[in-house]
């Protein structure tokens, strides 16, 4: 579990109203994460657009952004705020200043990702099964 009151030290919580878009898909900077501390948002392709797709659903302890922060790319999606939403925004200064004396941030980004990757597997799986 991320210690939050370490990270408030660093960064404070940004409130955005409903229907803000907090990051959007194909920015490229600030490279940072958010780890939403209350609300909700929806994670979006192509927001939009009239094929824009709800790719997830994220709320309170959820974390975004990770890739943009560890690989210096551009976002991947759009995410928007279904309600009020207070996050807490993490840059790449504040990530690696944490992390010299903290690494249970990384530790937490990780168990993340590999969640994403088992959702994702299965999601390949029933995929190919349907199709067979």
């Amino acid at each position: 579990m991320i210690d939050l009151t370490l990270l408030m030290d660093l960064s404070s919580p940004i409130k955005h109203p409903k229907n803000t878009v907090i990051i959007k898909e194909g920015s490229i900077k600030p490279y940072s994460m958010y780890i939403i501390l209350s609300g909700s948002a929806r994670v979006v392709k192509d927001y939009g657009k009239s094929e824009q797709k709800i790719v997830g659903t994220l709320g309170a302890g959820d974390l975004f952004g990770e890739t943009s922060l560890l690989m210096s790319k551009p976002r991947n999606a759009t995410v928007v705020t279904k309600e009020e939403t207070l996050v807490l925004e993490i840059t790449q200064e504040n990530f690696f200043e944490f992390n010299k004396n903290n690494p249970q941030l990384i530790l937490g980004i990780l168990k993340t990702l590999c969640v994403r990757i088992e959702t994702l597997n299965e999601k390949v799986r029933l995929a190919t099964f349907n199709y067979l």
